[in-house]
């Protein structure tokens, strides 16, 4: 089995980075009963790891990615460390390899991992079109998907949250 480890290549970490910014995107014109949100912290818990794996599982997917979009992966992330801020995530790998994951020092700088250092990050199957979104600012993040993955997810997950009837998504 391969350790989990930042990815290095820009092949590898543009079409996901691409993907992610266009989802992004995409979320300020889904109606917000088509969304499901969630604490932007539940990425660091067991039962949200669960609820990836799940999905995966109910979709025929086996591998996921989890990126950081913020701050910068180019001008911050890659420029100071020759990497970019996300991993992919094997089927093969386990729940301890993802939460070490968001753990790891990127490089003589252990305040820039990414649990410490994101500000926004982005969870997405590979392949898939399921799409997790969170802002750290807004303590407030988002599944989005087809009407099926919603469903499969709000009976698994059942820390989903009502943003409020004020919350909006501004890319």
């Amino acid at each position: 089995m391969s350790e989990i480890d930042f990815i290095r290549d820009s092949m590898t970490f543009l079409p996901l980075w691409e993907r992610a910014s266009a989802g992004v995107k995409e979320l300020a014109n889904i109606p917000s009963a088509d969304l499901l949100y969630f604490d932007s912290i539940d990425i660091s818990t067991q039962k949200f790891f669960d609820l990836i794996r799940a999905m995966l599982a109910f979709k025929g997917a086996r591998d996921f990615a989890s990126l950081v979009l913020k701050p910068d992966p180019f001008s911050y992330f890659h420029f100071h460390f020759g990497k970019y801020p996300g991993f992919v995530h094997r089927a093969e790998h386990s729940d301890d390899d993802f939460f070490e994951s968001w753990q790891k020092d990127p490089g003589d700088s252990p305040a820039d991992c990414l649990w410490a250092n994101s500000e926004r990050y982005a969870v997405l199957p590979i392949p898939g079109d399921w799409f997790v979104y969170a802002d750290r600012k807004w303590e407030m993040g988002v599944l989005s998907g087809p009407p099926d993955i919603i469903s499969f997810a709000c009976s698994f997950y059942p820390f989903f949250l009502d943003p409020g009837e004020n919350f909006k998504i501004v890319s």
